[in-house]
């Protein structure tokens, strides 16, 4: 077991006035997933899979507790796919900018009902807008 750290921090004047801010959450995990890899525009790769055990690329389902996409690309942006239990979401991943998720819960509702019903993500994909974009997956449960 290892402790994980994770520390976001902004920091902004505004007016003259420190608007900043810094939050840190710490975590006991046990597994990491620590990859970088190109990501092409030509079609969409599994970049991370959930399942009920843990193998090569995989979460095991319920253990997530940090999970950071960056799209190391400085011009064109990469397309997430989050699916999970027949649902799915996209997420724009703008050059060099970075997804966030602190569990392996989703839910997606194109008729915008009331009612949230979180299920396991299977896996996530990406594509890249233009060219080869290249990809950090940060990943610890």
């Amino acid at each position: 077991m290892a402790t994980l750290n994770v520390t976001i921090k902004e920091e902004l004047t505004l007016n003259g006035s420190d608007k900043g801010a810094i939050n840190t959450v710490t975590s006991t995990v046990t597994q990491l997933d620590h990859r970088i890899l190109d990501i092409l525009h030509t079609g969409e790769q599994t970049i991370l899979l959930f399942a009920a055990a843990v193998a090569a690329g995989t979460i095991k389902d319920a253990t997530l507790d940090y999970l950071r996409i960056t799209n190391l690309d400085p011009t064109n942006f990469v397309t997430l796919r989050i699916a999970g239990n027949s649902e799915e979401y996209f997420v724009k991943l703008e050059a060099l900018d970075s997804f966030i998720l602190n569990n392996s819960l989703m839910d997606a509702n194109a008729a915008g009902g009331a009612s949230v019903s979180l299920a396991a993500i299977d896996e996530i994909k990406a594509q890249a807008d233009s060219g080869t974009c290249t990809l950090e997956i940060y990943a610890a449960a």
